[in-house]
């Protein structure tokens, strides 16, 4: 195995993901698919505000989040986490993964930096692909 190989495995293995969807059998589903594909630092979150906690009080490599949620929209995450004087939070890539198929949300969210658009429901390979390419892995290792 060559030592990028190795050295993209071992980052693989280290990425810590934040799922954020109000609705707790989705969450539940994103996480045994990211579990599929050997993701195991993850935390979870209900609403936009808790996503805000969590990302305040732990380092997170990228989020997952839907964008029907009560009081908060995906998008309405999206805008507050990209205005955000933190650098950090403001550059962490973003997979929306959610049943909003509208083209107006799709071109709404890739406007305000999402970086990947999904339709639920989706399969761990597929997301295995679209956090590597989010993350900027290369499709070796």
């Amino acid at each position: 195995m060559s030592e990028t190989i190795k050295q993209q495995k071992t980052e693989w293995d280290n990425i810590r993901c934040l799922v954020v969807d109000d609705d707790r059998f989705a969450r539940t589903f994103i996480i045994s698919a990211l579990n599929h594909v050997g993701l195991v630092y993850i935390k979870e979150a209900d609403s936009a505000d808790r996503a805000m906690d969590v990302l305040q009080n732990n380092k997170i490599d990228i989020i997952f989040l839907d964008q029907q949620m009560p009081s908060k929209t995906g998008l309405d995450f999206i805008r507050d986490l990209r205005s955000s004087d933190n650098e950090e939070l403001k550059k962490t890539p973003i997979i929306m993964v959610t049943i909003d198929a509208k083209e107006k949300t799709i071109l709404d969210a890739k406007e305000l930096g999402v970086d990947d658009y999904v339709i639920k429901p989706i399969s761990p390979l597929v997301l295995r692909k679209r956090i590597r390419d989010a993350l900027g892995f290369s499709q070796e290792g």
